[in-house]
């Protein structure tokens, strides 16, 4: 090795060293936290961090978490929070969700007729998506339009028969 080699080397592990420097940590009279490595500003208390802290679980009373592994268990509990809670609204919603309208198919509605049983009707176009229904045995189910079938069609039952149909186009 030359001597310039040397000087190089020597040079570079000097300067490569690590300084210790220490970190501060204070609120200023707005609340707002402020880390540097530079002293606080006269009459601020402020706390030394120090940067290389073994990351541990902080104390259920403690608000401090200084280091990042710290930070990000914390992070990772809260989305971890906010998925599970996400999750219970989500299906809260789909239960509370008036269901999907069926409608009637062309080829159920093709096989109903007045004087038709009810019984008879309920097993052909299945249940409705409304039904009224009144004390003088006068029901009317009604099948709301789909994609499939832009069509709401209305079947008004008395004294247990298909008495009329209707199907008109909505879409």
């Amino acid at each position: 090795m030359t001597t310039e080699t040397r000087f190089f080397l020597l040079l570079f592990l000097f300067v490569a060293t690590p300084v210790a420097a220490q970190v501060y940590r204070w609120v200023d009279e707005k609340g707002t936290v402020h880390y540097s490595n530079a002293k606080p500003p006269a009459g601020l208390k402020a706390t030394v961090v120090d940067p290389d802290a073994k990351a541990g679980p902080p104390s259920p009373e403690s608000r401090e978490c200084y280091t990042v592994r710290c930070q990000g268990e914390r992070m990772e509990q809260r989305l971890a929070r906010r998925e599970e809670l996400e999750a219970r609204l989500s299906a809260e919603r789909a239960a509370a969700a008036p269901p999907r309208p069926r409608g009637l198919e062309f080829r159920n509605y093709i096989s109903l007729h007045r004087g038709m049983s009810e019984g008879e009707l309920l097993t052909i176009a299945g249940a409705p998506d409304l039904l009224f229904s009144d004390v003088f045995a006068f029901k009317a189910y009604t099948y709301l339009p789909t994609s499939a079938d832009p069509f709401t069609t209305t079947i008004t039952v008395i004294g247990g028969r298909i008495n009329h149909i209707e199907r008109v186009r909505k879409f």
